[in-house]
C-alpha cells in the first residue's frame, strides 16, 4: 500500500485551507463589496475636502500643490462671515426642532383620540400634504403669500386684526424662515410620533386612567417614557436634516436681507460658487462636517445609549 507523497498533499491541503478561511470570513467576505462602497462615497469626500482646504489654489496634483496650513480657516472665520452664518444655523436648527416636535406631538395626539376613523385617515392626509412640497415650489409659495401688496397673509393680518403687518422677508426673515420650514416639516415630526402613539399598549393607558390618573399624567408618566425611541429617532434624523436645510431658505431670501438668513451652507455656496474662493469654502465645510458629526455622536452616546436603549 502506497502512501501519499508531499507533492500530492500540498495542493488538497491548500485548498483546505483556503476553503476554511473562506468559511470562517464568510460575512466579511459578503460585506466586503458594501463597505468598500461606504468607504469610497463616505470618507473620500471628505478627504478631498479637507485636502481642498489645506492647499491655495485648487489642483489634482497633489505634489504640485501649494499648502498653506489653516490660512483657509482663517480666512473664513475673519473675512468669511463663517461665525455669523454658524450662529444663524444654529438658532434656525434649534427654533426650528422644539417647534417641529411639540407641534408634531400635539397634532399625533389630538389625531389619536379622535374616535371616527374617517377623520383620523381625513387628518392625516391633510396634515401630511405641506410635506409633499418641493422646497423650491415652497419658496415661491411662500415668496407670494407672504408679499405685501399681494399676499394672502399680509392681506388677512390687516384686515382681519388691528394689527398691521409686518414686512415677513425683510422686517423679521429669520423668523420667517423658521415659521416656513416648521410648516413644511413639521407634519413630518406628526407621521412619526402618530405611530409611536399608536403602538404604545392599551393595557398601560387602561391602567392609568383605571388609577385616576388625569390625561396630562397619562402623557407624562406613561405615554411619553414609552414613546422615548420614537421621540429620540425622530428629532435625530430631523435635527441631521435641518443642518442641511439649503433650498427654501436660497429660494425665500437668498440668504438676506444682507446676511440675516446666512445659513452655513448658504455660506459655502456663495463663498464657492459666487465669490470663487473654493479653498475658503472647503474649510468652512470641512469645520461644518466635524461639528455635525461630533454633535451627532454625542447625542447618540449620551442620550440614545443611556437614555433611551438601556
Amino acid at each position: 500500500m502506497s502512501t501519499p507523497t508531499q507533492t500530492e498533499t500540498t495542493p488538497q491541503s491548500t485548498f483546505a485551507r483556503l476553503r476554511d478561511l473562506w468559511n470562517d470570513y464568510l460575512p466579511y467576505w459578503f460585506m466586503a463589496p458594501m463597505v468598500a462602497v461606504m468607504v469610497m462615497i463616505t470618507f473620500f469626500p471628505g478627504a478631498y475636502d479637507l485636502y481642498l482646504s489645506l492647499i491655495a489654489e485648487p489642483t489634482l496634483d497633489v505634489f504640485a500643490a501649494d499648502f498653506v496650513g489653516l490660512r483657509n480657516f482663517e480666512t473664513a472665520f475673519t473675512r468669511g462671515g463663517a461665525i455669523h452664518s454658524f450662529v444663524i444655523t444654529i438658532t434656525v436648527v434649534v427654533s426650528a426642532l422644539l417647534l417641529e416636535t411639540i407641534l408634531g406631538f400635539v397634532l399625533a395626539a389630538l389625531v389619536a383620540g379622535v374616535g371616527s376613523g374617517r377623520a383620523k385617515s381625513f387628518y392625516r392626509v391633510l396634515f401630511i400634504i405641506p410635506m409633499a412640497v418641493a422646497p423650491v415650489s415652497l419658496a415661491t409659495i411662500g415668496r407670494i403669500m407672504l408679499n405685501s401688496e399681494i399676499g394672502i397673509i399680509p392681506y388677512v393680518i390687516n384686515t382681519g386684526t388691528p394689527f398691521a403687518a409686518p414686512n415677513f422677508l425683510s422686517e423679521i426673515p429669520l423668523l420667517t424662515v423658521i415659521l416656513l420650514d416648521a410648516w413644511n416639516w413639521t407634519p413630518f415630526m406628526f407621521i412619526i410620533f402618530y405611530a409611536g402613539l399608536s403602538s404604545v399598549p392599551k393595557t398601560l393607558i387602561e391602567a392609568s386612567r383605571v388609577d385616576g390618573a388625569p390625561m396630562w399624567r397619562r402623557y407624562v408618566h406613561v405615554i411619553i417614557p414609552y414613546m422615548k425611541p420614537v421621540v429620540f429617532v425622530a428629532t435625530l434624523i430631523r435635527l441631521i436634516d435641518l443642518f442641511r436645510t439649503f433650498g427654501v431658505v436660497y429660494g425665500l431670501t437668498g440668504g438676506g436681507p444682507g446676511t440675516a438668513t446666512q445659513l452655513v451652507s448658504i455660506n459655502i455656496y456663495e463663498q464657492m460658487f459666487i465669490n470663487n474662493q473654493i479653498t475658503v469654502a472647503a474649510a468652512i465645510a470641512v469645520v461644518y462636517l466635524v461639528l455635525v458629526v461630533a454633535l451627532c455622536n454625542v447625542i447618540i452616546a449620551k442620550v440614545g445609549f443611556e437614555g433611551v436603549w438601556d
